[in-house]
């Protein structure tokens, strides 16, 4: 008997030859964990999520859950008898029905359990309740996407999800929306595995997040460590949140670039002294320093409301990303000059 809430064994998802991922293995171990995948259009992240639900069957391995196997080469479980609900990227309310008498096709699903969320609470927090008699196509696309969710919410499922959940809500509504789903779902112990394009909304909702690339589950991890140890050049460049440059291995603790000089910290993979390798730079991982004796040219200026992000020009023109918070009060314009803080020392040293 298994001890995690969901296991996946070695399970090949696959809708068509296009869109497959192969022999995925995955773990949710307590109830009430939000698992987010990531992963470009048409990987077959959707794939994923209709298989658990049961709309689609697998060859081989196993989907295990509450110690119960819902798919297998010789079981699979109809989706109605999984207690699972999936809340769809596309509009997937009941076009002849009221807002509220969609959502209340949720809560009337498990009516039977005692514990559950309260209609007109979720109605509330995801701001519907002003489109409760409105029918489907009066609602805007985002107002559709909250009450197809207060649906799968209510429901109550022991496994909830969701197919980019928050893709059609407004960027100035989305945050607080990500807050109070978080809320809910960790409140209630709802476990839920989100699919989603947004890394930033991944980071924030998941306990865990799995990237998937080239038909393979590539990583799966803490978002912290997602984000601050890739696990490949693919992880890297998908996730474009720093660059790789060239290094020299110069000790146990340090390496050389040519435009930057001597950068120290601890590796996170033992390297030999005198390896070439592709160092990983993120923006947090240099200061800006106006005294400093490294100066760079500014090619870019990006503006995030808490931070800029400069783009510098090295000697060797290579584009190196620097994290600068709002409040310093010396901008740098495009064409001047930027000063990066010596000694370098970053205290996750990552190569490949």
């Amino acid at each position: 008997m298994t001890k995690n809430f969901l296991e996946i064994n070695n399970v090949t998802f696959a809708a068509s030859a296009q869109s497959k991922v192969n022999n995925v293995s995955l773990t949710i171990e307590n109830q009430g964990d939000i698992v987010c995948l990531l992963g470009p259009s048409g990987i077959g992240k959707t794939t994923i999520l209709r298989t658990i639900a049961g709309l689609e069957k697998i060859q081989s391995g196993k989907i295990i859950l509450k110690n119960k196997i819902l798919s297998s080469d010789k079981t699979h479980i109809e989706p109605e008898n999984r207690n699972i609900s999936m809340g769809f990227q596309d509009n997937s309310l009941f076009p002849h029905y009221t807002v509220l008498e969609n959502i209340k096709f949720g809560a009337d699903r498990n009516k039977k359990k005692k514990k559950g969320l309260n209609l007109n609470e979720i109605n509330k927090l995801l701001h519907i309740e002003h489109i409760a008699d409105k029918y489907p196509h009066q609602i805007s696309s985002g107002e559709a996407q909250r009450a197809s969710l207060a649906r799968s919410l209510l429901s109550n499922p022991d496994l909830l999800l969701l197919d980019e959940p928050l893709s059609n809500v407004d960027q100035n509504f989305k945050e607080e929306i990500q807050v109070k789903l978080k809320q809910i779902l960790t409140e209630h112990k709802i476990t839920t595995i989100i699919v989603t394009h947004d890394s930033y909304e991944a980071f924030y909702l998941g306990t865990k997040c799995g990237i998937i690339l080239d038909g393979q589950l590539k990583q799966y991890d803490d978002p912290y460590n997602v984000y601050h140890f890739p696990n490949s050049i693919e992880v890297v460049n998908f996730l474009n949140r720093g660059i790789l440059i060239p290094a020299k291995v110069t000790g146990e603790n340090s390496l050389e670039n040519d435009d930057l000089g001597t950068i120290t910290g601890d590796f996170i993979k033992h390297y030999p002294k005198g390896s070439e390798v592709q160092l990983l730079l993120q923006p947090e991982d240099l200061e800006h320093d106006d005294q400093s004796n490294l100066k760079l040219e500014v090619v870019d200026r990006k503006f995030r409301g808490t931070n800029f992000i400069y783009t510098l020009k090295t000697t060797s023109n290579r584009l190196v990303p620097v994290f600068v918070h709002s409040h310093h009060i010396h901008q740098h314009e495009v064409d001047e000059k930027f000063g990066i803080k010596r000694p370098i020392n970053i205290d996750h040293i990552v190569c490949f």
